[in-house]
């Protein structure tokens, strides 16, 4: 029996070591009238030590908090807050994240002012005989120049790729043709306006290709993009 028990401590060790961090965004199921306690406590906890158990996707939340007894309500959780005020995430053998508490100020949905914000992005692609290039957009941040990949919230009507397309045209100010080859998919992380407002941003990201390297580029620098240059796929990776 001990040589089992040692044997699993082994697998499960290794288990943890391949998959260290959490995603930005996880999800917990609950209801209105648990939600009421950690109003009023300031903590979710369960009784008797057990975790609070968080889920990778929105939808396996909602399905988990449709069986529980009350009105169901999925808790969007900022683990990057979370994990800098102390609290630890594990991941289980079933795939599920795991917590001994959660805080209510790391419950996104539940601050005053929540929104929900949908962006896009698109990073232009030329392929020549050197290699992939990618175009950058160097941006004045408050405390530093930093690069980063094209990127802003969909107008009305919009879908993902038009606005990713629309977004390289404003901010790099050229209208290079652009094709989209390849969806990145989408990513999901916390933030907070510099109003202090917390929002949860789905961002959609696109590789495009140009037919050639263009050079004419009138940065939007009223909305602090200062220029816009060309990239080795290596070196755009190490800036970004």
């Amino acid at each position: 029996m001990a040589t089992n028990n040692k044997s699993n401590a082994v697998k499960s060790n290794q288990y943890w070591r391949r998959n260290p961090f959490p995603p930005d965004v996880l999800y917990h199921a609950s209801t209105e009238e648990k939600v009421q306690q950690l109003r009023a406590h300031g903590v979710l906890e369960h009784p008797r030590g057990k975790s609070v158990y968080l889920s990778r996707t929105e939808g396996h939340a909602w399905q988990v908090a449709h069986r529980l007894n009350g009105t169901p309500i999925v808790l969007v959780i900022d683990v990057p807050r979370a994990r800098k005020n102390g609290t630890r995430f594990f991941r289980n053998r079933h795939g599920l994240w795991e917590a001994p508490r959660l805080l209510f100020e790391n419950v996104l949905n539940l601050q005053e002012h929540f929104a929900e914000q949908v962006s896009a992005g698109g990073i232009p692609c030329f392929f020549g005989e050197d290699g992939p290039r990618i175009a950058l957009i160097q941006v004045q941040r408050a405390k530093s120049l930093t690069w980063e990949v094209t990127k802003g919230k969909l107008e009305l009507g919009e879908t993902p790729q038009q606005a990713a397309i629309r977004e390289i045209g404003e901010e790099m100010g050229c209208q290079m043709p652009l094709q989209v080859f390849e969806s990145l998919g989408r990513i999901r992380f916390g933030f907070f306006t510099p109003e202090r407002e917390p929002r949860l941003k789905t961002l959609h990201l696109f590789l495009m290709k140009t037919d050639q390297m263009y050079s004419d580029f009138s940065p939007a620098y009223n909305e602090g993009i200062m220029q816009v240059k060309w990239f080795h796929l290596d070196e755009a990776v190490k800036l970004i």
